[in-house]
């Protein structure tokens, strides 16, 4: 039901109760029947969410299938998080102000494949910084992170297990410099090798870390890096940062083309669902793109499965008419009646 809620656009819970419903000579197959508002609602309060979970790393792996090999890919997984505001008199569970109640979505994504690979839903409240114990973290992986995760702690578990990091240094970081190399590259301003020099950071972090200073063209502003790579050219480091751009556009077109705006139950189980099946129907929605090979964008999928949603037939000729083949008028070519009458 809220996997239709998602393709269809439902707006409301009364909105996906009535249009179910209305489409019951269309689901017949699927062994349900009218569903009522106080049912789901109920039922997305207890049911269990590792079922939906399950869903969501299952589709995964099947999307992970069916993209083409690539020679010589990096492995780069983008960390951030995005929040999701909640009215506070109907979600006192998400507190996080004194007027003000929301979730926060934490989130691993593959640059490359475009999906999110791992997430984990917390109180707004939660700094970024306290999810990292949890989120999964592979040797020789890349990890690119915002100012938000600088923990040194993690920095020093990266270089350890083998992964490299760049990240956005703090601007009060203690450090000396105990190597300068000539700054190359489109915008560097400076290249170096550090230790970091505060009480903390000498426990947590006492391997050398490298500084890359650098300005961005298109507005001027300065970025500063951290990171463990020794490797990649000051440039290359600067590129991956750049990449971070595709997490934030993956958390917009979700906000804008699926339901993690509003909810329709109210407990944290209710909320957590709905986030999984809007997850689970953009890896869906991923997978026709992929399987079908055609140039139309991801909204563009979307909204013809709204407009057709429960149309009997196969969703390429849908998303490419000229492979169906046209209805036959036996020569007739008025109109087609649809047998409405009005009085």
């Amino acid at each position: 039901m809220l996997l239709f809620e998602q393709l269809a656009g439902s707006q409301s819970l009364r909105d996906l109760v009535s249009g179910y419903n209305s489409k019951g000579a269309h689901h017949y197959h699927l062994g349900t029947r009218s569903i009522r508002r106080s049912s789901l609602a109920d039922a997305n309060s207890t049911r269990p969410v590792p079922i939906y979970q399950e869903t969501f790393f299952y589709l995964l792996d099947q999307l992970r299938k069916k993209l083409p090999k690539k020679e010589g890919v990096e492995m780069v997984r983008l960390i951030d998080s995005t929040t999701i505001d909640l009215n506070l008199n109907q979600f006192e569970w998400a507190k996080f102000r004194t007027t003000k109640a929301g979730i926060k979505l934490h989130t691993v994504y593959d640059p490359n494949a475009q999906v999110p690979v791992y997430f984990e839903m917390t109180s707004a409240k939660v700094n970024d910084c306290k999810t990292l114990a949890t989120l999964p973290m592979l040797p020789g992986m890349t990890y690119v992170v915002d100012r938000a995760y600088n923990d040194y702690a993690w920095f020093q578990a990266l270089s350890q297990q083998g992964s490299t990091f760049v990240g956005r240094m703090k601007k009060n970081a203690l450090y000396e410099v105990i190597e300068t190399k000539i700054p190359m590259g489109a915008g560097i301003l400076s290249d170096e090798i550090i230790l970091l020099s505060s009480n903390k950071a000498k426990k947590d972090c006492p391997t050398p870390m490298r500084r890359v200073k650098f300005r961005r063209e298109e507005d001027g502003k300065t970025l500063v890096f951290i990171t463990n790579d020794k490797v990649r050219s000051a440039e290359e480091i600067a590129d991956l940062y750049k990449q971070r751009w595709q997490i934030e556009l993956f958390f917009k077109w979700i906000k804008q083309n699926l339901k993690i705006k509003t909810f329709l139950g109210r407990s944290e189980n209710s909320v957590m669902i709905q986030v999984l099946i809007a997850l689970i129907a953009y890896l869906l929605l991923k997978l026709v793109k992929l399987e079908g090979q055609h140039a139309l964008s991801l909204q563009e999928i979307a909204r013809l499965i709204r407009l057709n949603i429960t149309s009997r037939r196969s969703i390429f000729s849908l998303l490419e008419p000229a492979l169906e083949s046209p209805p036959n008028t036996n020569g007739n070519t008025s109109q087609l009646d649809l047998g409405l009458f009005f009085t």
